[in-house]
């Protein structure tokens, strides 16, 4: 008998009323099954012409609810806005998100730990065959740094078997010279607490020694219990505190930003801040003090821009106020005497005059002259 035959056969017994029973009394673990239960409805869901999809099913470990497009504006700038992304919604905080290429979904499964808001969103395979109870948030991906290590085992050889004892499967592991610290990609249990620290026995220090662990921008995590998706105000398992009053689990598990990026951009940005206001001064002025404007842009035809064609190339220098012009006069002791007669004609001729009658009368000062100032008429009336 062919393999074929033996296929149809197969097949034909799986879709049997019988075997379908059988089988639905296992899953179920019930015996009272009918044969109308048993039943199946045979479905040709197969779409061969259908174009290829690349899919990853998400989820934002929270314990409040995140609406979708909150999801979608914190993931779709970190993931880069690839073209043809599209999200849609599977269940609270859960997601599944379409890419066009291959190539885009490895990047963004490669790039975890992703967050929203700070909590961890966890990544899972997906095909549309799956049913969502198959769908399983219970890994992520970190970068784990191992510190402090010996001289002598940051040798290559050494580096699988220490980045093993966080992940036995770990497979991706590197040494930073820069940072002094053993760099591996392992994969954390989220049920599970993080992992602080590992134990390494050496023959030839003769010693047990514990070296920290640390994780690469780590979301929000439970310092009482060690683990993802709550924080120690919401933890069933609260540890207990120390004598100083710290709990089991701090920030000392987050591993901090690399001190040689931060001074080699803050060098290049002032290098570059410097460059330009070097630039500006010298297009300002020349040497001499005067002011010194750029030549005219030409464009690739090599004639002038329409904006500046009749614009010709103008200098501006400083102008000085010239000094006042006072001819200088000697001093003549006759002037000031003839003013001084002057002043005194005016005078005498302001005496001669007559008061004018309209003109007010002086208020009297004294109570005496105010009795007479009332029995006297206006000289108006």
């Amino acid at each position: 008998m062919s393999s074929s035959e033996r296929g149809s056969e197969k097949r034909d017994a799986a879709l049997s009323p019988r075997a379908a029973r059988v089988r639905l009394e296992e899953q179920l673990g019930r015996l009272d099954i009918t044969e109308e239960e048993a039943t199946p409805l045979v479905i040709d869901d197969r779409d061969e012409g259908a174009k290829q999809k690349w899919l990853v099913a998400g989820k934002v470990l929270h314990r409040h609810v995140f609406h979708i497009n909150t999801i979608i504006s914190a993931l779709r700038p970190a993931w880069g806005n690839p073209k043809g992304l599209e999200f849609r919604p599977e269940g609270e905080n859960t997601f599944v998100a379409e890419f066009a290429t291959a190539r885009d979904r490895d990047r963004v499964w490669n790039g975890s730990p992703w967050h929203v808001s700070k909590n961890a969103v966890i990544l899972a395979e997906f095909e549309d065959c799956m049913k969502p109870s198959e769908l399983r948030f219970d890994r992520i991906q970190l970068w784990a740094r191992v510190l402090n290590l010996l001289f002598n085992l940051r040798e290559k050889k050494w580096w699988l078997p220490i980045a093993r004892k966080i992940d036995k499967k770990a497979t991706e592991v590197e040494f930073n010279n820069m940072g002094g610290y053993l760099r591996a990609r392992v994969t954390v249990e989220v049920a599970n607490p993080l992992r602080r620290c590992i134990v390494i026995e050496s023959a030839r220090r003769q010693s047990v020694d514990v070296y920290e662990v640390q994780y690469e921008q780590i979301p929000h995590f439970c310092f009482s219990c060690g683990r993802l998706g709550h924080s120690d105000l919401f933890c069933h398992n609260p540890g207990t505190r120390d004598s100083n009053g710290n709990l089991p689990y701090g920030k000392g598990l987050r591993a901090p930003d690399e001190k040689w990026k931060n001074s080699y951009s803050e060098g290049s940005n002032g290098e570059q801040s410097n460059s330009k206001v070097e630039t500006r001064s010298s297009s300002n002025a020349d040497g001499n003090g005067t002011e010194a404007t750029s030549p005219l842009k030409k464009n690739s035809r090599g004639t002038l821009n329409k904006r500046k064609a009749g614009a010709q190339t103008q200098y501006y220098r400083k102008v000085q106020p010239p000094p006042l012009m006072i001819a200088p006069t000697a001093f003549n002791p006759e002037d000031m005497i003839q003013d001084q007669q002057g002043e005194n004609d005016a005078v005498e001729e302001t005496k001669g005059l007559e008061p004018d009658p309209k003109k007010k009368r002086p208020t009297p000062t004294n109570s005496e002259n105010l009795a007479e100032a009332a029995e006297q008429p206006c000289q108006d009336q």
